[in-house]
């Protein structure tokens, strides 16, 4: 009988007969309260300082509401809150960053968030030494780096997309083609040259060296071969052209 008895799985206890559940969880609801009532505060004391009237009417009251919700966590704990929890409840939420790297949306969006984030932070330190009528540590210096970060943020958050990139031109073995197959460089800068004038160019250029000086083509030659191109006229092209390396005949 021993044996079967050790066989079997061990009896199930109900939570709700557990004595400390019951008290627990009206911990926790308590302080869940209370720290809803301490942010309510805050933000009703942070619009009043912002100039907010009707905030300022009920701001007494979010100030009861606190104390009867910090009391009635201290009877259900048997202490008081710890500085933990009073964080934990004044606490501003930073911005998640939940993007990718190729979400340029979200990722914006997180810039846009956190430069925010870190306004408010700064902001609120710069208010509470003006509250006091205190000059800031350092002149505000720390608190003025932070808003200025935050400011960084929101620009950078609306700056210009960045360019598509340019999709690969496949060829038949799947290969990428090269990169002059992918841009498009658009229409030249400049017309090509016919070929006339380049000749006449590099007809000019072997004119004025040395060598060419000794042969028989001279600077009018010159011009009538020019006027030959332009009118097409290919047999005093060839006739031109034929004088070139030839001596110079003595007059």
């Amino acid at each position: 009988m021993k044996d079967d008895d050790e066989d079997k799985p061990p009896p199930l206890r109900v939570v709700s007969d557990n004595p400390r559940a019951r008290a627990d969880r009206q911990i926790e609801w308590a302080k869940v309260e209370a720290q809803r009532a301490l942010s309510q505060f805050a933000a009703a004391l942070l619009r009043t300082m912002a100039g907010n009237e009707t905030e300022a009417a009920y701001l007494v009251r979010q100030l009861s509401f606190l104390i009867q919700a910090i009391k009635k966590f201290e009877s259900h704990a048997d202490r008081g809150m710890s500085v933990f929890e009073l964080r934990e409840a004044l606490l501003l939420p930073r911005a998640e960053m939940d993007y990718t790297v190729d979400d340029d949306w979200r990722h914006r969006r997180w810039l846009r968030e956190d430069g925010f984030d870190d306004i408010v932070k700064g902001a609120l330190r710069l208010a509470a030494h003006k509250l006091l009528g205190e000059d800031p540590a350092f002149g505000g210096m720390h608190s003025e780096r932070v808003i200025e970060r935050g400011i960084k943020s929101i620009e950078e958050s609306k700056r210009p997309p960045p360019p598509p990139k340019p999709q690969l031109r496949q060829t038949k073995r799947g290969q990428a083609a090269g990169w002059d197959d992918v841009v498009d460089l658009g229409p030249p800068t400049t017309t090509q040259r016919k070929l006339g004038e380049r000749l006449a160019e590099a007809i000019e250029a072997s004119h004025r060296s040395t060598a060419a000086r000794s042969t028989g083509f001279n600077q009018a030659d010159l011009k009538e071969l020019r006027k030959a191109i332009k009118a097409k006229d290919n047999k005093r092209i060839a006739e031109l052209t034929a004088k070139i390396g030839k001596p110079r005949s003595e007059d």
